[in-house]
């Protein structure tokens, strides 16, 4: 070997070397999915659906595929469409494992993150999922509302906010009660549950000092409305046969913030409007009840409050008719509730 032909295959040899490690970082950074179909004249890209299966374009026919596993010759083909591939094409079925990847997702998030990975090719026709557009406007809904509820526990902690100044909202309440009967004493448990459709009178501060409107604020309340009440009650000793008490009924809601704060209180005419309904017991025929209800609030967190209520029944019809010249009797109920509600 002549010195300049030694010269020239070190050189050779170096720049090889040199490049290698540019060679082998260019090959990690495409796709795993990415392959190539060959034939005897040409070679087209292709995109893997899984260890033996490429897809490709329609009218061609590729004798072997390539992926990161080498290449294995064709042994069939078969139309396909989206979402079973990314595009209008055929699948390709290869004789042995040779695409490094896992199946091809068919749901519209799996398909949409596995195409924005694909470096297209001028070849092959990639399309979107056929839900692509109902999923774009679920994710936007999905952002908005995100962006919305970070915004909301952004914002102090308020009865009302800029975010939850709606003209309506929906309440529930759950509460663990205790109870007693005035005119056959005892002492009951129990569980009342409550769903309360709300309207904002007045998004201003409430009690505060601005004269007509403070008298209306407290007479009115700043927050009306009204729903469905539903009350047990279970007697714990045995001096009677009926144990059970269940009240259904509608009510009112009126109450007015304190200010700013987080505290809500009942108004005038919240305490003095009564809930009414249907109340069973077992040794009893159904009567109606009025019940009044003294409901106080304290917010514990932009979705949770403390609710506290002390409550009257007043029940007709249930004990026995008096005698001749005696006033006609009622059963009275006596509860206090604490529990919560979900604003």
């Amino acid at each position: 070997m002549t010195a300049r032909s030694f010269t020239l295959t070190v050189a050779c040899l170096t720049l090889a070397s040199s490049l290698s490690p540019v060679i082998r970082t260019a090959h990690a950074q495409r796709p795993a999915r990415e392959g190539r179909l060959l034939t005897l004249a040409r070679e087209a890209p292709g995109v893997w659906l899984g260890h033996d299966r490429i897809y490709g374009p329609d009218g061609y026919e590729p004798l072997s595929a390539c992926g990161a596993g080498g290449c294995a010759p064709v042994v069939r083909s078969e139309r396909c469409r989206p979402p079973e591939c990314p595009g209008l094409g055929r699948v390709y079925r290869v004789a042995r494992d040779v695409g490094e990847v896992s199946d091809w997702p068919t749901d519209v998030e799996g398909y949409t993150r596995e195409l924005g990975l694909l470096e297209s090719a001028s070849e092959l026709r990639l399309e979107p999922h056929p839900q692509h557009v109902l999923y774009e406007l679920e994710q936007r809904r999905r952002e908005r509302a995100d962006e919305r509820e970070r915004a909301r526990h952004a914002e102090s902690l308020a009865w009302i906010s800029h975010l939850r100044s709606r003209a309506d909202r929906i309440e529930l309440s759950f509460s663990a009660d205790v109870a007693t009967f005035v005119e056959t004493p005892g002492t009951y448990l129990g569980a009342s549950a409550a769903i309360d459709f709300t309207f904002l009178l007045d998004s201003r501060d409430a009690l505060v000092e601005d004269g007509e409107r403070w008298v209306l604020s407290s007479f009115l309340g700043d927050q009306l409305g009204g729903g469905f009440r539903a009350h047990v009650l279970y007697r714990l000793d045995s001096a009677q046969e009926a144990e059970w008490t269940i009240a259904l009924g509608i009510g009112p809601l009126f109450v007015n913030r304190v200010s700013d704060s987080v505290v809500r209180v009942p108004s005038i005419l919240g305490i003095v409007a009564p809930e009414m309904g249907l109340i069973l017991r077992a040794d009893r025929d159904p009567t109606w009840y009025a019940a009044w209800a003294a409901p106080f609030s304290l917010l514990l967190d932009h979705d949770t409050a403390l609710d506290l209520v002390a409550r009257v029944f007043f029940i007709d019809d249930w004990l026995l008719p008096p005698a001749e010249g005696e006033a006609d009797p009622a059963e009275i109920i006596l509860m206090l509730s604490a529990g919560v509600r979900l604003p």
